[in-house]
């Protein structure tokens, strides 16, 4: 499953969005996402988007570089591994 990518600069994305005159739906048709995601992307009602692949657009189209704008989010899952004694009842 691809990882989350989180927005680590927000503002630098819009200021570029401001640059180019990019409304927040032009960007979203741009990178193949619902406008709302673009929204909550920039009002911080949202973190990061769920597919890498929306973050490569986003950034392709404001001509920054991924790792300017985006990072893969760390998972917080943890796996455990038990070993299991069987008791004598």
């Amino acid at each position: 499953m691809p990882n989350r990518m989180l927005l680590i600069a927000p503002a630098a994305l819009a200021e570029q969005m401001e640059m180019r005159g990019w409304s927040n739906r032009r960007l979203a048709k741009y990178a193949e996402c619902a406008p709302g995601t673009i929204d909550n992307l920039m009002n911080g009602r949202t973190k990061g988007v769920n597919n890498p692949r929306t973050a490569e657009l986003i950034c392709e189209a404001m001509g920054l570089p991924m790792s300017l704008v985006f990072a893969p989010e760390k998972s917080t899952a943890v796996c455990q591994t038990g070993m299991h004694s069987k008791t004598a009842a």
